[in-house]
């Protein structure tokens, strides 16, 4: 104990916030402490965990540690105003029982005191950089009539949605929250967009008048896609489809739907970053070092300034867990681990998994998370783990989850394939699952599970480091790679990242199976480009979504022919700017097909009336639109047909059509397991249905309308947006949507509104109250878990 108190007094009289090793020092002793309750509760260790707190401005470690006073009573008049004077400096101006640590009220001046207020933000995973972004607005309210929020992902989006409505609630402030671009705005309003890039770019062309007074971007270093690997989950599915019998030409024609975000992370930015006068851009782990040529004209050319931030608040441990001793790496300012492990030598690495979560079970270290490179190693590495070491503990989970696992298990049965399905296996046997490809209400419920301590034990993959934020100590890092990229130093920084959390933990631990893992850790990192701006070749959409002066030499040149090039083509230069992330040439080809009589012809009539969602489906325009892409050369035959009964099988029944296929697929031997016909029928929902269907459709809505406009035909009624909606969500209602986004499963909201129709032409708050007029009915439609959430729903409309 003595020990401690005078590395505790010697650390907080050598703290420099200008000498890093100092305050490692500190930090390190703070967390390694904090973490144990036998020391912390002597009162003179926690008076110095106080002091220590105070003295770095990071006062999570006493909300923490559950300190919000000095432990021993000050003796002297200037110390009992001392403490109260420093924590109200940093107080939140949105959140009062909020305090700022030092380095976040750093961002939060420097905004507010540029003189061009653009403010490039580089800190660490779960730094609180969206919290900080409230502050801004907070401060900014009276200046700031429109703000659009920019996430990566639709779950975040929906996440930050309900913050936003929370916080302008809270705060009585005057702004309407906004997530899709099917709606009416008016001048007197004051909007809070929250959108993706995709919807960002939507909102653009939509209203491209609209005055947007200040953006925020999130996860900004997405605008370089060789900057962090491109792997995705989808990467196996698409090897299969490569080795498959498509040509070359086959894969080619179809690019414009296989487009990389990063393009439309990138575009997105740059129009926001050249129309909009203040924003602030977020990122993890940004070193300037390693900014790009095209990086750093981008910061100049748009007079932004770069906040980095490096200081991380948890104390995290490398563990080396690939030799043949399991060895925890500490601090120098900290005693030598004696907590070590054997893993018997050349073990094959479910054996190793096994050895290292009994490891961490036996040292009581807490929830651990183990990353995988795809869905399908979750899987497989799940099914051993509770093989070698689960039980059947179902009895033991809350209610709650059981309503859920009993929910998966009917609402994803065909014929008894729910038995053999093992993330119904894997989850009654205590081990959670969590990768994108699972519908976004059951990841969620997974995610809270974990959190609230029903298992403690959850592989993922790299959706998790995506702003997915759990309270796990631990994280067992499996693979190297990213879908069938290898990672990259900075996606194992991120990775690392989610180890120890900051405001729930002090220390974390990450375990490395493989020495690959350190030697690329410690590798030469990347360099983060904005390659628009930079004197490398690049894409012909970039081209054409960027201004000649912003270009290089070489690409100016290249922007010319172009230029020069679509002089000749049928559709004009606005057109394009809808769709900005399908090339000129792919649009075009629609337009030659489209202009001719005979194809026209199939749409004329259609088109002249506004369009229901319920006749384009039921009369299957979906197929004949398919057929003119074919046509075009912008699909091939397969894709065309697959896309097709995908669609119409979801319409006729349900994603429970999809995965009826997928199992029958299996069971005549053409999927490898059953885990893969299920990965399959969920990865169709959201890659084709909810992703590629809505590009396929805005890019047709545009061009025929100016093909119609061109020949007289009166097209001013007609839209595609309602059916672009029905299948990014599945479903066709106002209450159908904003059960959605409360994470409500579609099929649930499918049966409401076939039984109900009178809720198609209901608001939010009609269908509510509709719901509560017949609720003793509509309940009867519900499994006990679907009408758990639905309650819940209801009170948060």
């Amino acid at each position: 104990m003595q020990d401690y108190v005078s590395q505790l007094l010697c650390a907080i009289n050598n703290y420099n916030p200008d000498d890093s090793k100092s305050v490692d020092v500190l930090r390190d002793l703070v967390c390694w402490v904090s973490d144990s309750e036998t020391l912390k509760n002597d009162k003179i260790i926690a008076e110095l965990l106080y002091i220590a707190s105070q003295k770095m401005r990071v006062f999570g470690y006493n909300m923490l540690n559950k300190l919000t006073e000095e432990p021993l009573p000050s003796t002297g008049h200037l110390g009992n105003i001392s403490a109260p004077s420093i924590t109200n400096l940093y107080r939140s101006k949105v959140s009062p029982n909020n305090i700022l640590d030092k380095s976040q009220q750093e961002v939060v001046d420097l905004f507010q005191n540029l003189t061009v207020r653009r403010l490039l933000v580089s800190a660490p995973t779960s730094y609180g950089k969206t919290f900080l972004m409230r502050e801004i607005v907070f401060l900014n309210k009276d200046r700031y009539h429109n703000i659009l929020l920019v996430f990566p992902t639709v779950a975040l989006l929906l996440e930050n949605a309900r913050m936003m409505q929370k916080f302008v609630s809270d705060n009585e402030l005057d702004y309407q929250i906004v997530k899709t671009v099917d709606v009416t705005l008016d001048d007197e309003t004051n909007y809070i967009f929250v959108f993706t890039p995709e919807r960002a770019l939507q909102l653009i062309a939509a209203f491209p008048n609209l005055r947007i007074d200040f953006f925020f971007f999130d996860e900004v270093y997405k605008i370089d896609e060789d900057y962090c690997t491109d792997g995705t989950e989808e990467d196996e599915d698409k090897n299969g489809l490569k080795n498959s019998r498509k040509s070359k030409a086959d894969v080619s024609s179809q690019e414009f739907l296989n487009e990389d975000r990063g393009k439309t992370f990138r575009i997105a930015l740059y129009l926001l970053a050249k129309t909009v006068d203040e924003y602030y851009l977020a990122g993890p782990n940004l070193a300037q070092e390693h900014f790009g040529i095209g990086m750093k004209r981008f910061l100049s050319a748009n007079q932004i300034t770069v906040k980095e931030i490096s200081f991380e608040p948890t104390l995290r441990i490398a563990v080396n867990a690939y030799n043949t001793r399991i060895e925890e790496k500490m601090p120098e300012c900290l005693p030598d681990s004696k907590n070590t492990g054997l893993i018997p030598s050349g073990t094959k690495i479910n054996d190793r998994i096994k050895e290292v979560v009994s490891y961490i079970d036996n040292k009581k270290y807490g929830k651990t998370l183990l990353y995988c490179n795809s869905p399908r190693k979750a899987a497989e590495y799940s099914v051993k783990l509770a093989g070698n070491m689960g039980k059947e503990i179902y009895d033991t989970f809350p209610d709650s989850f059981k309503m859920f696992i009993r929910h998966i298990q009917k609402e994803y049965d065909i014929d008894h394939s729910a038995d053999e399905w093992s993330f119904i296996q894997v989850l009654k046997k205590g081990f959670g699952i969590h990768h994108g490809k699972l519908p976004k209400y059951i990841q969620q419920e997974v995610l809270d599970q974990f959190n609230k301590g029903t298992f403690d034990i959850m592989f993922c993959t790299s959706t998790i480091v995506e702003g997915v934020n759990t309270d796990a100590q631990n994280m067992i890092i499996l693979n190297a790679s990213k879908g069938g990229q290898k990672l990259t130093p900075f996606d194992i920084k991120n990775i690392i990242g989610r180890a120890g959390r900051y405001y729930h933990c002090f220390v974390g631990r990450v375990f490395y199976v493989s020495k690959e893992l350190v030697e690329i850790e410690h590798s030469e990192s990347l360099s983060l480009d904005f390659v628009t701006y930079s004197d490398k070749s690049i894409s012909v959409i970039d081209l054409d979504n960027a201004d000649m002066e912003d270009l290089s030499f070489r690409n100016k040149e290249e922007k010319a022919r172009r230029e020069e090039t679509a002089k000749n083509f049928i559709l004009a230069k606005e057109i394009f700017a809808i769709n900005r992330t399908v090339s000129r040439e792919n649009q075009e080809k629609l337009a030659e097909v489209l202009i001719e009589n005979e194809e026209f012809s199939k749409y004329a009539n259609w088109i002249a009336h506004s369009v229901d969602v319920e006749n384009f489906l039921q009369f299957r325009w979906i197929s004949k639109i398919l057929d003119t892409y074919y046509k075009a050369g912008l699909i091939d035959e397969r894709t065309k047909k697959r896309f097709s009964a995908i669609a119409n099988s979801y319409y006729s029944g349900g994603f429970k059509a999809i995965l009826e296929y997928e199992i029958d697929m299996y069971r005549k031997g053409k999927r490898k397991t059953m885990d893969d016909a299920y990965s399959h029928a969920f990865n169709s929902r959201r890659d084709i249905l909810e992703h590629k269907i809505p590009k396929i459709l805005s890019l047709f809505e545009s061009v025929i309308t100016f093909i119609a406009n061109k020949k007289n035909v009166n097209v001013e009624n007609f839209s595609l947006s309602k059916v672009c909606r029905y299948y990014e969500t599945g479903v066709k209602t106002s209450l159908g949507e904003a059960l959605i986004e409360y994470g409500f499963p579609t099929d649930a909201i499918r049966r409401i509104e076939e039984k109900y129709r009178a809720l198609n032409n209901m608001s939010v708050a009609e269908s509510k109250q509709y719901c509560r007029e017949h609720y003793q009915a509509i309940r009867t439609l519900f499994d006990d878990y679907e009408n758990f959430l639905f309650i819940k729903a209801m009170r948060t409309l």
